[in-house]
């Protein structure tokens, strides 16, 4: 998968499920390769950072260039948004 197609996707993703944190968004992207812990939040995190770091990795670097390009937020709640989102915030 490109680089551009993956920034992509992780975009539309937030945009369908805004709110979603970057973990849970991590097993929406790689659905196919990684078998769902049933765990959440943090301890979901380090679960992939421990078995999948390469995925875990390349999620947070996609993360943060939409955050740096302004496409998608980051609030306090650890949940992302894209930019202009008018629903609640989580």
């Amino acid at each position: 998968m490109n680089r551009d197609h993956l920034l992509q996707e992780i975009y539309d993703i937030i945009s369908n499920d805004p709110g979603i944190d970057t973990p849970e968004l991590c097993l929406e992207v790689y659905r196919a390769d990684v078998n769902d812990p049933d765990l959440s939040g943090e301890t979901l995190a380090n679960w992939l950072s421990e078995w999948h770091p390469e995925l875990w990795t390349k999620t947070c670097d996609h993360v943060d260039q939409l955050i740096e390009t302004g496409h998608i937020v980051f609030v306090d709640s650890g949940n992302l948004y894209p930019v202009g989102y008018q629903g609640d915030l989580v």
